[in-house]
């Protein structure tokens, strides 16, 4: 393995970033010495192209990739083959099993203090998971906004639970902070490329079982969709393949960075409850753009009022995803609408994450609410207020601007809304579910 372009300044760290001196970095391999019938013979599994992943020590496994691929019943109505490759049986149910695997693998020798990730919920599951085969800690970054399963896995394999803000975006420089504070190895994507060349594999296993014309990605911060791409231009510089298939992006509407730019629309940073594409600044933007732009493929927006169809309709084959994973079929019906598909082509919809993670409930909100800010939505519950004045009632020992991190994080739970602004004053008061909230927990909550 090596990393191009060389940095000016030699890495001080395993941790290989995405870009160094204002260039972009590459994990490259030796392509004219890679045979892939060796790996004809091999176990399935991300470790079958060990040739093409970065070497190792010592494999921390739990016998990921390897994941089924299923033609789908809705070739026969749309008159092309459409497969479905289903990363929901890889070990805690979603395709950043690959990626953990092997940067845990590979950041190990590197980690006596463990392992961090800013995650908006399965990269974060998932090194729970990985780092407790190893002994070592794990801390997880997750934003405000997760689905309620991935929260459970995280506590039960006995990770650090920390939620930070209201998108993934929020906690990536909070996660390098930790890293560098405790002495923790980053395995963020956004932070560190090396996680990336295990999710590649899904490349690999779709070129030996389709060799697809077309991939369908369901896209919150693009890794995923770049590192499909990458592994299907190295398949190409080894001489596998003739021409990489077309990738196509697949965002929420209410969500669009990446998409919009490729549609020429008016992108939107809100929140979807396809929890995990909810990523407002995706810093592997400009990869994926590349991936989207180098492969010839284009973008699709969906709908909130199309995610249940798509999930549906997976069900309907056996698949049972989460909502962020379920956008690619009713982007795939309508790119099928427009006639973008023809009768020989043979497209693969990549279903990220199952839908045992479980939706985002207000249950967990319960959970997830630390003393100050039950306090903020008693005092807001008491009449509209602003930040300094919520802070001198609370008569507590924090500072003031922890009181606006606590307002962002309850408005983004949908429990607290702007109601007015006089010059540089916000005020704030409970929303309608936040009145609910209060109304029901408050035996609970009101005593103090």
């Amino acid at each position: 393995m090596r990393v191009t372009p060389n940095c000016c300044e030699p890495l001080s760290s395993p941790v290989i970033p995405p870009f160094c001196c204002n260039r972009r970095v590459s994990v490259e391999y030796d392509y004219e010495m890679i045979d892939p019938s060796r790996w004809e013979t091999r176990e399935r599994g991300v470790w079958r192209y060990r040739e093409l992943l970065p070497e190792v020590k010592e494999i921390v496994s739990l016998h990921e990739g390897g994941t089924p691929l299923i033609r789908a019943k809705l070739s026969e109505e749309l008159g092309f083959e459409v497969f479905i490759k289903d990363e929901t049986r890889n070990p805690t149910g979603s395709f950043r099993d690959r990626l953990v695997t092997v940067a845990v693998s590979y950041g190990l020798p590197h980690a006596e203090n463990g392992f961090v990730v800013a995650s908006n919920g399965n990269a974060a599951a998932s090194l729970a998971a990985y780092s407790a085969r190893t002994g070592r800690p794990a801390y997880t970054v997750v934003p405000c906004l997760v689905e309620e399963g991935k929260l459970n896995q995280i506590t039960a394999f006995g990770a650090r639970l920390i939620r930070y803000g209201e998108s993934v975006d929020e906690g990536i420089s909070y996660a390098e902070g930790l890293a560098d504070g405790k002495g923790l190895y980053n395995i963020t994507p956004e932070s560190n490329l090396v996680g990336l060349e295990g999710q590649k594999t899904i490349a690999f296993e779709l070129w030996e079982e389709l060799s697809p014309t077309h991939v369908v990605v369901p896209t919150g911060s693009g890794s995923n969709l770049y590192s499909i791409y990458k592994g299907f231009v190295e398949l190409l510089r080894i001489g596998a393949i003739e021409e990489v298939p077309k990738l196509i992006a697949v965002q929420a509407e209410r969500c669009s960075p990446i998409a919009s730019e490729v549609l020429g629309t008016e992108p939107r940073v809100e929140p979807t409850r396809a929890l995990a594409l909810y990523v407002r600044n995706p810093l592997m933007k400009e990869l994926a753009l590349k991936a989207i732009e180098g492969s010839g493929g284009t973008a699709v927006l969906v709908g909130e009022d199309e995610l249940d169809l798509g999930q549906r309709l997976l069900a309907r084959e056996g698949v049972f995803a989460e909502y962020a994973s379920s956008v690619i079929v009713p982007a795939l019906l309508k790119l099928a609408e427009e006639g973008y598909f023809e009768g020989d082509d043979r497209v693969a919809l990549v279903v990220t994450s199952s839908g045992l993670k479980g939706q985002y409930s207000e249950s967990r909100e319960r959970f997830s609410l630390g003393g100050t800010k039950l306090d903020i939505l008693r005092l807001i519950g008491d009449g509209e207020m602003y930040g300094y004045e919520i802070w001198e009632a609370l008569k507590k020992p924090l500072k003031y601007q922890a009181v606006y991190q606590h307002l962002r994080e309850l408005e983004s739970m949908g429990l607290v809304e702007e109601s007015r602004r006089e010059g540089r004053r916000v005020y704030y008061r409970l929303s309608e579910k936040g009145e609910t909230f209060l109304v029901n927990m408050g035996r609970l909550f009101l005593k103090s």
